[in-house]
């Protein structure tokens, strides 16, 4: 019954997320062209060319403007993913959702697996976005590009392998950040819209703003807390000499994968008993 579950919530995610996706690929093209035009427009003043200048700055507002149209890609797959969950835990669609021959755990847990999937197929549609953007600088910028490109990536992958641990570590506590904000936000949601009978999206609105800020205070002081060794030279057991950097996270992961459980139960018992449908 979970892998039905998934199919659905993954489908019933694409037909949001699809055209989003088809827009991300689109300003892919958009700005691998525009990074041609730019580049020629630079060899253009360079040779005192009439009308490069102009075609400069068209390129250059060109380039702000997909930047920012990328930038804001992330948001507009997460407020769909959490405006679906709304749909289909809470609308009219809830009705077919709850008749379901599935436990409240099983539906949350897809609606968790097809967002998590989808947020994963946005990050490698905007990354291979930014690789063709890339690309059409590398064309654009001749051989003095390419060259500062090399010695920046080469730059770059010593500096990783030589802090290997702190990476991986900081990988972690992004994971568990994003696992914990997705699970704090649905149930948000479900609080919400579970203790008001009228304007539940206002209401689930306003729970998220609330959560997030009671959050956002105990995960500065988990930060706070991580940093001490730098006052008092404590360790927290993770080496003889100190790491506040590492001991920060450490803390932080820890207290984000708490929240997770925390959350996920609240979200299950919210699913189970007390959502009021419109």
């Amino acid at each position: 019954m979970f892998l039905k579950l998934f199919k659905h919530d993954f489908r019933g995610l694409g037909r949001w997320l699809g055209p989003v996706m088809i827009g991300i690929g689109g300003a892919a093209v958009l700005g691998f062209v525009n990074m041609l035009v730019l580049g020629g427009a630079g060899r253009g003043m360079d040779n005192q060319r009439p009308g490069a200048e102009a075609l400069l700055a068209a390129s250059l507002g060109g380039t702000a403007l997909i930047a920012m149209a990328l930038a804001a890609a992330a948001t507009v797959i997460a407020v769909l993913i959490f405006v679906r969950f709304y749909k289909s835990m809470v609308t009219d669609e809830a009705y077919l959702t709850f008749t379901l021959p599935a436990t409240a755990g099983q539906l949350i847990g897809s609606k968790f697996l097809s967002a998590a999937v989808w947020a994963l197929i946005g990050g490698a549609v905007t990354a291979a976005a930014c690789l063709a953007i890339f690309c059409g600088i590398l064309i654009s910028g001749g051989e003095d590009a390419r060259d500062f490109f090399s010695y920046f990536w080469k730059d770059l992958g010593e500096v990783l392998s030589e802090n290997l641990g702190t990476f991986l570590l900081f990988l972690l506590f992004t994971v568990s950040g994003v696992i914990r904000s997705y699970f704090q936000i649905s149930c948000a949601i479900l609080f919400g819209a579970s203790v008001v009978r009228k304007n539940k999206a206002l209401a689930a609105v306003g729970m998220v703003l609330a959560v997030n800020f009671v959050l956002n205070l105990i995960l500065s002081a988990a930060g706070v807390a991580g940093l001490l060794p730098l006052v008092f030279n404590l360790s927290y057991g993770v080496s003889a000499e100190g790491m506040p950097v590492e001991a920060s996270l450490w803390i932080q992961i820890a207290l984000n994968a708490v929240l997770t459980a925390v959350f996920w139960w609240w979200s299950w018992r919210i699913a189970k008993k007390s959502v009021n449908i419109e």
